[in-house]
């Protein structure tokens, strides 16, 4: 198993003088996925949580919606194959799913969680993390990883692998919300997708077509509120 933190000699740079010192760097995993027999996603990643990755990987993709879409699933060393039976999904019935509303400070409470579950990217500087929280009850997971994209999967995997109702979810991540991040949480179909910093342009006006409640610079003293969606702040 390959720790997610390795340490290197190095110099460190202070004033005019050179000292060197042991330094805590995060460890870069690899992994393939070669979806039936022909689509192929590379990941530069943290190991651990590679299943959750995959399957995460799959929903945010909108290549499945339910577990059941995976008919079978192969991860040997750094090589990952997956067939799928793809099912029809009905989007208006998902959206009809969707928690109608949450008090803020069930959010806020997820960011204090997440802030708290940083050990790799407080030892090296180097970790992104995400949390998926189903609001209706509470449960939650977290996780760091050296890309926010495959944070955001591996929390995406394990709700869906664990029987959270993603409809009533929040999903909070430390990274920017851009495009590509807000996809794949609109694709899972998250109630609440949050971040402890800001969101571009075309993430919100995702957040804006698919209706979903989008949430920026979470914090106490003030939060975006980019767009309140399906799913309603009570503050």
């Amino acid at each position: 198993m390959i720790k997610p933190e390795t340490e290197i000699e190095c110099q460190r740079i202070i004033g005019e003088s050179r000292v060197q010192m042991k330094e805590q760097v995060a460890a870069e995993s690899y992994l393939e996925l070669i979806i039936d027999e022909k689509n192929h996603v590379e990941f530069s990643f943290t190991a651990g949580f590679e299943e959750q990755l995959v399957i995460g990987n799959l929903i945010a993709a909108g290549k499945i919606s339910d577990l059941k879409d995976i008919v079978q699933m192969e991860l040997i060393d750094k090589r990952c194959t997956v067939r799928l039976s793809k099912s029809s999904v009905n989007e208006e019935e998902i959206e009809n799913r969707r928690l109608k509303s949450v008090d803020f400070s069930k959010i806020l409470e997820a960011g204090d969680i997440l802030k708290l579950n940083q050990p790799h990217h407080k030892a090296t500087r180097g970790f992104h993390a995400a949390i998926i929280m189903e609001l209706t009850s509470g449960k939650w997971f977290a996780c760091e990883d050296i890309g926010r994209h495959n944070a955001v999967d591996k929390v995406l995997g394990y709700g869906l692998q664990n029987g959270y109702k993603l409809s009533n979810s929040l999903m909070l991540l430390t990274g920017r919300l851009f495009s590509n991040i807000v996809q794949k949480a609109v694709n899972a179909g998250v109630a609440v997708i949050a971040s402890l910093t800001v969101a571009t342009d075309r993430g919100i006006l995702i957040a804006k077509d698919s209706d979903t409640t989008l949430v920026g610079t979470l914090s106490k003293e003030g939060s975006w509120l980019y767009h309140e969606g399906m799913t309603k702040i009570r503050t």
